[in-house]
């Protein structure tokens, strides 16, 4: 099976609002996990857990374009906190749904656990791309004791496009990426191979889907849209953690990972 394949078989689950998505499956003290995985093998997946597997349906929409944008500081603190494999690292991004025109910003702060803890807000202003968060973000980021100190010298590092399809399961969910490709302020850009980015979340142990892929010999990767992003545009950045996906899955980034 190919794209096309894992294309139509969305049309085939069974629907879940997302009201109750958000009261049932909202996940934001989470274990993620991420693959990189072909689209045939997603759809085989998929197919085999069919009769418990929801997907997230908006007025008759099924899969969404999405738009992210990661803020950092000069030094890029954050990035270099998840390079080094800080036990607890913090992120900061306002997220755009391009088919409807909302915003929101995030904070995704990892513990030394190894649970993500998400926390957003919604905006009624997007924050200006050429400068720092808006008042009403600031104030949101300024809650947290780890940002209370850089975030107004927050800026904006590295923009994300994606389409995102989201699938809910009896014990999680699940985000499937396509079509993702990262720019940085000054114009630079990567896009990723056809392999779509599949990002498992469960409260602790590991799920059905999880399950299903390592059955079949798929294991997690390590692939940040953000950090492999930024490691394939700035090569002076520290990038080991990232370089097998570097050297297999980013668009003209094999050099920066040899």
């Amino acid at each position: 099976m190919t794209t096309a394949a894992w294309e139509s078989q969305i049309a085939t689950l069974d629907s879940i609002g997302l009201d109750e998505l958000e009261e049932t499956a909202a996940m934001l003290t989470r274990v993620d996990r991420k693959y990189l995985i072909e689209p045939g093998v997603w759809a085989e997946v998929v197919s085999s857990l069919h009769d418990s597997v929801r997907v997230l349906e908006i007025d008759g929409r099924r899969a969404f374009r999405y738009e992210s944008v990661y803020y950092d500081t000069d030094d890029l603190r954050m990035y270099r906190e998840a390079a080094h494999r800080r036990p607890r690292r913090t992120k900061v991004r306002t997220r755009r749904y391009l088919d409807t025109g909302i915003s929101a910003i995030e904070v995704k702060q990892r513990e030394a656990s190894g649970a993500t803890v998400k926390s957003r807000r919604m905006l009624d202003e997007l924050p200006d791309l050429s400068g720092g968060l808006t008042s009403e973000a600031l104030d949101f980021v300024e809650e947290f004791p780890r940002l209370a100190s850089v975030a107004g010298v927050l800026r904006p590092s590295l923009t994300t496009t994606y389409l995102r399809t989201t699938l809910v399961t009896p014990d999680g969910r699940v985000t499937v990426d396509t079509d993702v490709a990262a720019h940085d302020p000054a114009g630079n850009s990567v896009a990723y191979d056809e392999r779509l980015i599949v990002e498992t979340k469960v409260t602790r142990h590991a799920g059905e889907v999880d399950r299903a892929l390592w059955a079949r010999g798929i294991r997690p990767e390590r692939v940040s849209k953000y950090c492999t992003s930024m490691a394939a545009l700035r090569p002076d950045l520290p990038a080991n953690r990232w370089a097998r996906t570097l050297r297999r899955h980013v668009d003209g980034a094999a050099a920066l990972a040899s």
